[in-house]
């Protein structure tokens, strides 16, 4: 039997979970805050890697930000997820390096989805981005209680 997890041990959990991923370094996502049903990523964003070929951040980053923000807030319910569809509202841009951050907050747990809502930001708190996303589940993290 897994041992279960303590509210102040999952931050933890998550943070060490995202860091054998490698495409996490690539895009230069971090994990800021976890907590049950909500989680909030931050990306050092900057057009010179990030970028498109008008100079602004390509919203396939922006993208890739969110969907991983989607998975985070998933990990905090025990949900082992995969994307089965989303929705994206691009709203502003920016040419510039900065961090963006993503706020992923649970809006419904079935037997077999989750649906979650994403808000991206820039740093002068601007909206820059809305995601809607389901998630299939495809397991469960034991260590991760029900509630916490």
């Amino acid at each position: 039997m897994t041992k279960q997890l303590t509210a102040a041990e999952i931050p933890g959990w998550m943070h060490e979970r995202f860091a054998e991923n490698p495409f996490m370094h690539v895009a230069k996502i971090e994990v800021e805050e976890v907590k049950w049903g909500f989680a909030r990523l931050s990306m050092a964003a900057d057009p010179a890697t990030h970028g498109n070929r008008y100079g602004a951040i390509h919203g396939g980053a922006l993208f890739t930000l969110a969907d991983t923000a989607l998975g985070a807030v998933c990990y905090t319910i025990g949900a082992m997820v995969v994307t089965m569809s989303a929705s994206i509202n691009f709203i502003k841009n920016s040419m510039k390096k900065e961090m963006v951050m993503a706020y992923a907050t649970l809006i419904h747990k079935g037997r077999s989805s989750v649906v979650c809502k994403v808000e991206i930001f820039n740093e002068a708190k601007e909206l820059m981005v809305e995601v809607t996303g389901t998630m299939f589940i495809v397991g469960h993290f034991d260590e991760i209680p029900e509630k916490w």
